[in-house]
């Protein structure tokens, strides 16, 4: 596990970045069901539902 970085006067709250590598294939298919402006938003919410199926 990484250690945590303080976060920079600028940087909001309650939220970290984080970068990670999809496969090409893999990110053409998000995106393409995403939509334009909607990656990070889609992200999140598989992976929330990923979260919820293994509760």
């Amino acid at each position: 596990m990484q250690e945590k970085k303080e976060k920079k006067p600028f940087e909001r709250s309650n939220s970290t970045t984080k970068h990670i590598r999809f496969e090409d294939d893999l990110l053409a298919q998000i995106e393409s069901n995403a939509g334009k402006g909607n990656f990070s938003s889609w992200v999140k919410e598989a992976c929330r539902e990923k979260l919820d199926k293994s509760k």
